[in-house]
């Protein structure tokens, strides 16, 4: 999933645009500067520093090299479990083609495909828009590592101190987990038969409607952390959709009796009505004190019952011996927890 959709509804995605080519990279803090501080003595210090020639890019590659990625390159490089060193080489030269100072920070301090250069990667970090805690706290780490021959990996979340990072760096995670979350299910589906898998697809495409709902209508977006909170929740559905696929690929399916499902669906439309006439907010349709409102609860709810419903169309396909009302049962359960959430 994009995320520019939910950091937008939260405001986060000016902060983007709001770096700036100074070095130290002060864009973030303000009148915070304190030009006597340890780091920013540190970032001068190393500011002539360039990287060796042999490691950068043919002038005539970087035309290609644009718009290459080289975040996502680096954290999928990564998490391959063979990585070459030329692997990590594209990945550098990537990262200098879109001058990606945050990238290239990592591959210095981490020694990818290179030697470790402490002292580019603490340029790298001083190229970086922070605040002055979490510069602060990403050159000490950076010193720490180089001080203790440090082995564990570096990472740009490291020393994270603000809403705006958390939620980029929650972002990169859930990218992550999709990823392997998309190779299990795969692996699983595979030998599935042709309308067995089209009843998924349907049923993939109406759970991330529902998860983008829960994230963007069902969370409360007033906080620093809601960018961090708004990709968890989207994640904790398709967590739980994994999760029930896999169970019922084991036998583990759910056994709900009609008379649950009706007792349940009952429950489930009293909790929903609790929270559709909970008290306005100062005339609005707000609840409580958060960014959650009556219209989003509906909006999500409708994505709710078409995702309910393609789970009883998959059940169909491809357990035919688990009656509709036991999957109907298992997901009513589950939002009714969620509506209890809002006060009903």
């Amino acid at each position: 999933m994009s995320w520019s959709r939910i950091f937008a509804a939260a405001g986060l995605l000016p902060a983007l645009a709001g770096a700036q080519a100074d070095y130290p990279n002060t864009s973030a803090m303000g009148s915070m500067v304190d030009p006597n501080s340890a780091w920013y003595r540190q970032c001068l210090r190393v500011q002539s520093v360039q990287p060796p020639a042999r490691e950068l890019p043919a002038s005539g590659a970087l035309h290609a090299l644009r718009q290459c990625g080289a975040e996502n390159l680096y954290y999928d490089t990564r998490a391959r479990p063979h990585a070459t060193t030329s692997d990590w080489e594209h990945v550098r030269h990537c990262a200098y083609a879109e001058s990606d100072a945050t990238v290239l920070m990592m591959l210095y301090a981490n020694g990818y495909g290179v030697s470790r250069n402490h002292e580019l990667a603490v340029k790298y970090a001083c190229s970086l828009p922070a605040s002055p805690a979490e510069m602060d706290g990403r050159v000490a780490h950076l010193n720490e590592r180089m001080q203790h021959h440090e082995a564990t990996p570096f990472d740009q979340c490291d020393d994270i101190t603000s809403g705006f990072m958390g939620g980029q760096c929650a972002a990169i995670q859930d990218r992550l987990d999709s990823k392997a979350r998309a190779g299990k299910l795969a692996v699983l589906m595979k030998t599935w038969l042709p309308g067995q898998q089209a009843a998924a697809a349907k049923l993939q495409q109406a759970l991330e409607e529902f998860a983008a709902h829960r994230a963007s209508d069902e969370t409360d977006m007033s906080g620093t952390l809601r960018g961090a909170l708004a990709i968890e929740a989207h994640g904790v559905e398709l967590d739980l959709f994994a999760h029930d696929v896999q169970d019922a690929e084991k036998g583990k399916l759910p056994r709900y009796s009609e008379q649950q499902f009706q007792q349940l669906d009952k429950k489930l439309n009293q909790v929903y009505q609790r929270v559709m006439q909970h008290p306005q907010k100062d005339g609005a349709q707000g609840l409580g004190y958060g960014t959650v409102t009556k219209e989003g609860v509906k909006s999500t709810q409708r994505a709710w019952l078409a995702y309910r419903d393609a789970w009883v169309a998959l059940g169909a396909a491809r357990y035919p011996g688990v009656a509709p009302h036991a999957w109907k049962a298992l997901l009513t359960q589950r939002r009714i927890e969620q509506l209890e959430e809002f006060g009903a």
